[in-house]
């Protein structure tokens, strides 16, 4: 008794000291994530104010929710791959602010900020101290302070997904009808903001009931599928119209695994080798915390929930974009992206030193990731605004402009309003959004450019000059122009891209034949994000 009486004082101050150093972590992780939070207002501050303009598919969204009747957004909508709940809050959000670029693009900061405060939500309530490595991951990820904030539903998807996550987790944690509740209206916000939300909502819930039934908590298990059940019912409206699209094949391709392991690396961050080893030491750790804590029986508490939730959500949308066959976007997978980084705070252990290292992994991630990726922020979205403030300027009534490809046409549609008529390669009835079904039409016709070139004669033989939004693509000597077959009759079926590229050589050899002078306008500005860059070119002059 007397040697137990000896430890007892060494022991009492061997706790001491580790509740202070806990303490004092505890303090180091608050300042470091109210820093890393004031860094991502100012950051989504500055992609504010220098993304600029609309690029295309922002102005299809923007047109979309603008629609002069809501029985014509109603018909439309399918075309802008967002449920309707998106562009209803988009159209009122334009209705009270504006229809301005300064208050869209503050729309996307708000977008931003909204995650931001989500991750602080879940964390608080979840009592997991603050989100770190939800804010070096998800809400400072270059590719959602870039693409998440677009005028676009992946950002406000990847809002509601992490909620939805977080909701379930608090309910798992503290079963009260409050919190089911909660629950509940994260599964709906999920799936009405973002189609492919759908699948990690499930994944959610599916990793929600296996740990019910390893707890044994049956009820429990009920109200999560019943939350799922009434999520699936509000997106069946949608089923009936999304099947109907005939016009989708347009847009798929054969896309491989590898192709969508590639692009979901990039938005992962994970080409900047310090983002890529932030990843995989944050990773790391909390997988193989899981596996202690399976070493000890306690797998099936949120760290487990986590775990199972990060891995069916990864392999959901996988098999989700590889049986939508679109050519895979970064965007696409910002919401898994920010459920990740939500389940690996969660699944993280509590150890003192563990913490230490996650600290200095964030802040170094931070430093790292945003040292190489400063150029991206600044970039503006397109010079689109520019080339059509230029023509404005300076194309008359007698000119033509024309817009290849046809896709360019929503964007400038929306900053062009000057004097010259603007047709697109090939010609559309509707320029307002991208009518796919439209395109479909011309893609069966023998020529599709057949009212395109005497529209282009008239004007030059006039001495009128023709305006080349988006340029043609020249055939090098000795090389022949491509030809296609109405579709889906070629080699690539309904893959409307070939036909693209296929029209604007066609264009240029025509062009080549019959123009006495061309030249290409002089870039109006720099630092444009790459696929928006568009080139302008002027010809003029009829020879036969």
């Amino acid at each position: 008794m007397r040697g137990k009486n000896r430890f007892r004082p060494f022991l009492s101050r061997l706790v001491a000291l580790t509740s202070v150093r806990s303490e004092t972590i505890r303090c180091v992780e608050f300042v470091v994530a109210i820093i890393l939070s004031i860094f991502a207002v100012v950051l989504l501050g500055v992609r504010a104010t220098h993304a600029g303009p609309l690029w295309r598919d922002e102005c299809d969204s923007v047109a979309t929710a603008t629609l002069s009747s809501l029985s014509e957004l109603l018909r439309y909508f399918q075309f802008d791959s967002f449920p309707l709940p998106f562009l209803l809050t988009l159209r009122g959000y334009i209705a009270v602010v504006g229809n301005t670029d300064p208050s869209l693009r503050l729309f996307g900061a708000l977008i931003g900020m909204s995650l931001l405060l989500v991750g602080w939500w879940g964390a608080r309530r979840l009592r997991l101290g603050v989100p770190l490595v939800f804010l070096t991951l998800a809400v400072l990820n270059p590719s959602f302070l870039v693409c998440g904030t677009t005028v676009r539903g992946y950002g406000i998807g990847s809002v509601m997904i992490v909620f939805a996550f977080a909701a379930t987790a608090n309910f798992l944690a503290h079963r009260t009808k409050r919190n089911a509740l909660l629950m509940c209206i994260g599964f709906l916000a999920a799936v009405q903001s973002l189609v492919s939300n759908t699948v990690l909502v499930f994944a959610i819930c599916l990793a929600a009931v296996g740990v019910c039934l390893v707890r044994g908590h049956r009820k429990t298990a009920v109200f999560v599928m019943t939350a799922l059940a009434i999520a699936a019912l509000s997106f069946l409206p949608y089923v009936a119209t999304y099947f109907k699209m005939g016009w989708h094949v347009l847009l798929q391709t054969n896309v491989s695994v590898v192709a969508l392991w590639d692009v979901f690396r990039n938005s992962l961050g994970a080409r900047n080798s310090v983002t890529a080893a932030a990843w995989a030491g944050l990773l790391s750790i909390a997988a193989i915390s899981w596996i202690l804590r399976i070493a000890k029986g306690a797998a099936s508490g949120l760290a487990a929930f986590a775990l199972l939730a990060a891995v069916l959500s990864l392999v959901g949308s996988f098999v989700f974009l590889k049986m939508l066959s679109y050519t895979p976007q970064v965007w696409y997978f910002l919401p898994f992206i920010c459920l990740l980084a939500g389940g690996i705070d969660l699944a993280y252990p509590t150890f003192a030193s563990i913490r230490v290292v996650r600290l200095v992994l964030c802040v170094v991630a931070v430093t790292g990731t945003w040292w190489s990726n400063w150029p991206v922020l600044i970039e503006r979205q397109s010079n689109v605004d520019l080339i059509a403030n230029w023509l404005g300027s300076r194309a008359q009534t007698g000119d033509l402009i024309v817009v290849n490809p046809w896709f360019f046409g929503v964007s400038f549609n929306r900053y062009y309003h000057g004097a010259a008529p603007w047709v697109t390669v090939p010609i559309l009835s509707d320029r307002r959004i991208h009518r796919y079904d439209l395109m479909r039409e011309k893609m069966s016709e023998p020529d599709p450019l057949a009212d395109l070139r005497p529209t282009i004669e008239s004007t030059l033989r006039n001495g009128g000059r023709v305006y080349l939004v988006g340029g043609v693509q020249l055939v090098s000597e000795g090389e022949r122009v491509l030809v296609l077959p109405p579709a889906p009759q070629s080699q690539y079926g309904w893959s409307y891209l070939p036909y693209v590229i296929a029209w604007s050589q066609q264009l240029a050899a025509f062009l080549q034949a019959h123009v006495q002078t061309s030249a290409e306008v002089p870039q109006l500005t720099d630092r444009v994000n790459s696929p928006e860059n568009i080139p302008l070119w002027q010809v003029a002059g009829w020879h036969d």
